[in-house]
């Protein structure tokens, strides 16, 4: 197998590691994925770690191209690779890859993240811009708005190929620390879902009254501790009101910019089947796409566009 691997292409985040082993002509021929993100890789061994995790893949013969974006190119780690500044042409990523070193097999890249300067609220990202490059290629377009649910949500604006726009909600991390102490977490009993109780939270953050988050958080304390919504059922609640907190705030932003909420979501199977539900209710007309579905050719595309991957025969 190992001699059929052109490069190897991964998304390295926090608590994630997946990768694919793609032939030349862009085929996956093998892909792997664990829980080992940054938060599990040891006084900073990422050479290590990364060439336990190809294991099959390298040949210290042949060394190839490995192609990496996510938060291993942060301050946390494999080595900081320095953002690009909105607006940014997607197509160009690849021309600024940020090389990190050679390792026994291969030669890593990091893709670039973006940042968006402003003196209010500056934005940064990371990983996301890949994906919405190969979700830009599957749809065969060249703008919308796109929304990757996660620890930091992204709504990203892109026109004419270029990311223009975009902005960051921590609701996976609000969800996390609330569900995990605190006075809210004391009442949450397991991790059961509860549909009804996930499209009630959605539609409290629809309410005039639940226009500030931090007084309509209040109510999943209250509705657990009177027996409004049963505790086995409160995670959901919660999920509900924050990913609607979110949905009614971006709305307003794309709004304000003259923009139809119409989002293009990309993520998890998991992440997208709960935000579809909630953007049905907020009445936002949305597709979506599986990031592992996308981010393959994405990067592939990235890997060609630097030149370490030449291009199939036939295609300039």
């Amino acid at each position: 197998m190992t001699q059929d691997i052109t490069c190897i292409l991964a998304d390295w985040g926090t608590t994630n590691l997946r990768a694919w082993a793609v032939a030349d002509d862009g085929r996956v021929i093998d892909q792997r994925g664990q829980g080992g993100g940054l938060l599990a890789v040891r006084d900073g061994r990422f050479a290590e770690s990364f060439a336990t995790f190809c294991g099959d893949w390298l040949d210290t013969r042949r060394p190839i191209p490995a192609v990496l974006s996510g938060m291993v190119g942060s301050k946390l780690g494999w080595k900081e690779a320095p953002y690009l500044t909105a607006p940014v042409a997607l197509a160009d990523i690849g021309r600024q890859l940020c090389f990190v070193e050679d390792i026994a097999g291969a030669s890593v890249w990091i893709v670039p993240g973006v940042r968006l300067d402003d003196p209010a609220q500056p934005e940064v990202m990371r990983g996301e811009e890949a994906q919405i490059l190969g979700a830009l290629a599957m749809l065969g377009r060249d703008g919308g708005v796109f929304l990757l649910p996660g620890t930091h949500a992204k709504w990203a604006i892109v026109e004419a190929g270029r990311l223009i726009a975009f902005r960051t909600y921590m609701t996976g991390e609000i969800y996390g620390l609330l569900r995990g102490a605190g006075t809210i977490g004391q009442l949450i009993e397991g991790d059961e879902r509860d549909p009804a109780a996930f499209r009630r939270g959605v539609e409290r953050s629809r309410s005039p009254d639940a226009a500030n988050l931090l007084h309509s958080l209040f109510s999943v304390r209250t509705l657990g501790l009177l027996g409004g919504v049963a505790r086995r059922s409160l995670a959901s609640y919660l999920s509900g009101l924050l990913i609607g907190a979110e949905l009614q705030d971006g709305t307003r932003w794309l709004e304000g910019r003259g923009l139809t909420p119409s989002l293009t979501l990309i993520g998890s199977p998991e992440m997208i089947e709960a935000y579809a539900v909630a953007g049905e209710l907020c009445a936002l007309g949305q597709t979506s796409l599986e990031s592992s579905a996308i981010l393959p050719a994405a990067l592939l595309a990235i890997a060609r566009a630097a030149g370490l991957v030449p291009n199939p025969p036939g295609r300039p």
